[in-house]
């Protein structure tokens, strides 16, 4: 995994805060070595804390602008500028047909054109990421003409940690010990979906994994990523 001024990276996430949980760090190191970032937003995040089908209170409009605030000022942090915000109901992706998911990634990528792709990895307890896992699979598949070369999956500290047996199995490590004091600083951003540790999308809970992922590699502080297609 490289980065210069012609690499084009997206990053397709279920919900705001999945990037800057899996990847933020890495985010801000592939701008500054001049990369070009877009982030696709396929869900909301906040309708799943609220009573199914209950959406038109004004307690679910004020969460929602606040999430929207929140993300907002935390890609400011990562200094990611091009996004896009899809608005489907949190952890109810599998209630529409995957084939609405695959051609809305399908066009995203042929608009953008990356040659990297992030996403969520298989194994999570969120519905919604594994489902945003299976449309970029059916998305990807190599019948599309595009210059899309590398394709990583990364982990969602509070959603991954969570399987009974994990099959996340990370085979590529990017150090982002210079770059862990802007990750936490885009996290404090997300200010509502901070908790006390020994919660995982904690502080420390962020720290104590990327302390781990940095012990696998030999370097301070990593994110994980498994690497699922590359094209040489």
């Amino acid at each position: 995994m490289h980065f210069n001024s012609k690499t084009r990276l997206l990053v397709i996430a279920a919900h705001p805060d999945d990037e800057t949980l899996g990847c933020g760090g890495t985010l801000v190191k592939a701008i500054s070595e001049g990369a070009k970032v877009r982030i696709l937003f396929l869900g909301e995040g906040i309708s799943a804390r609220f009573p199914v089908g209950q959406y038109d209170s004004k307690e679910f409009r004020e969460q929602t602008s606040i999430r929207k605030e929140e993300t907002e000022k935390a890609l400011a942090v990562l200094g990611v500028k091009d996004v896009r915000y899809g608005d489907r109901l949190c952890c109810q992706f599998d209630k529409l047909p995957i084939l609405s998911i695959v051609k809305e990634i399908e066009e995203e990528i042929q608009l953008f054109d990356p040659d990297i792709l992030f996403t969520h990895n298989s194994s999570e307890v969120n519905i919604d990421h594994k489902i945003a896992y299976e449309a970029i699979e059916i998305a990807c598949r190599p019948t599309n003409k595009n210059r899309l070369k590398e394709i990583y999956t990364f982990e969602v500290v509070c959603s991954g940690r969570w399987k009974f047996v994990s099959n996340f199995h990370p085979n590529v490590f990017v150090d982002i010990s210079k770059f862990w004091e802007t990750k936490m600083k885009a996290w404090a951003c997300y200010d509502h979906e901070t908790r006390e540790f020994p919660f995982p999308r904690s502080p420390k809970g962020l720290e104590s994994l990327a302390n781990f992922r940095g012990m696998s590699a030999g370097i301070e502080r990593a994110e994980a990523f498994c690497l699922t297609r590359q094209i040489v």
